[in-house]
């Protein structure tokens, strides 16, 4: 890739640029919490997908360039890697990124396909990126819910779904291969960060494009080509995952965690929630209150200690 400094192995360089802990191993796949602490001062080095990857994107913002294209991941999105293929990322702030990464084995995404009936398209993925979407946050939440703790059943199924996503993905560079300024990108990561954190607040177009310093039109142009979605749908999915964090982790009131990630309508939270999950919000919280340790199957980074 033009403008590399260096190539790395994918384990040197987390040594030195972050962390990476297994959270999780079963047969075909592993899990990893992935934490990059690289700047806009640092060096882009070349790095090389250890396996067939998808990461959930649950923290920070940067651009990436690898063989499918080059893509600016927002958190809620998926981000996509052949083995063996190139990726090289850069960062616009000095606070890096955090992903959970499921690295999947050929043997594996091979037993998936073949399960969907799939014919003649191989386990490679075809796109960079599948932005948040209804596809999309359920399967980040799904892989956020491995690092709280999962049974055995539920990483199986979490793991199904997340490569036969990945497998399937059709939409998700639509807009990617149409080149945006530096200045732009800069904007959007700058507007993306502030809905990571405003997410309860209004996050209307006019206030997010005033953010970006660009007028309305020109920033719902700009910010869908950069991420691949609009504004209205990374604020809807921000909200939504915060959302099912809450359902997972707290005894609230459905009707307060609604309003309070920003949905000033506990009906619409419900019938939003149920487009995204498949379920609705009370049965969501119900897959997750019997927690149970896994026994067969799976292996726990923290059990190995």
């Amino acid at each position: 890739m033009a403008g590399v400094t260096q190539r790395k192995s994918h384990h040197e360089s987390y040594r030195k640029s972050g962390s990476l802990q297994l959270l999780a191993a079963a047969p075909g796949y592993r899990i990893y919490d992935m934490r990059c602490t690289l700047g806009p001062r640092d060096p882009a080095n070349e790095n090389q997908y250890p396996a067939y990857r998808v990461a959930a994107i649950v923290g920070g913002t940067f651009k990436i360039r690898t063989t499918l294209g080059d893509a600016v991941p927002v958190v809620g999105s998926l981000l996509l890697g052949n083995a063996r293929d190139c990726y090289c990322c850069s960062h616009d702030t000095p606070n890096g990124d955090r992903c959970i990464n499921f690295d999947f084995e050929a043997g594996f995404l091979e037993q998936v396909r073949a399960e969907l009936g799939m014919r003649g398209i191989g386990e490679r993925f075809r796109n960079a990126l599948i932005p948040p979407s209804r596809e999309s946050v359920a399967l980040a939440a799904a892989m956020e819910a491995v690092e709280e703790g999962s049974d055995t059943a539920a990483l199986q199924e979490a793991a199904f779904e997340i490569a036969a996503a990945a497998l399937t993905s059709t939409h998700a560079t639509v807009a990617l291969g149409r080149k945006s300024s530096f200045r732009n990108e800069r904007a959007v990561m700058r507007v993306a960060r502030y809905i990571d954190t405003h997410y309860h607040e209004p996050c209307s177009l006019d206030e997010l494009a005033a953010q970006a310093g660009m007028s309305p039109f020109h920033f719902l142009r700009v910010y869908r080509r950069v991420t691949g979605q609009t504004p209205h749908r990374h604020v809807l999915t921000t909200r939504l995952r915060h959302a099912a964090r809450r359902l997972r982790t707290s005894h609230d009131r459905i009707a307060h965690i609604a309003l309070e990630v920003g949905f000033g309508d506990v009906s619409h939270f419900n019938a939003s929630f149920a487009s995204h999950f498949r379920v609705g919000p009370r049965a969501y919280r119900a897959r997750f209150t019997q927690f149970s340790r896994p026994t067969t199957g799976c292996v726990y980074a923290r059990d190995l200690d």
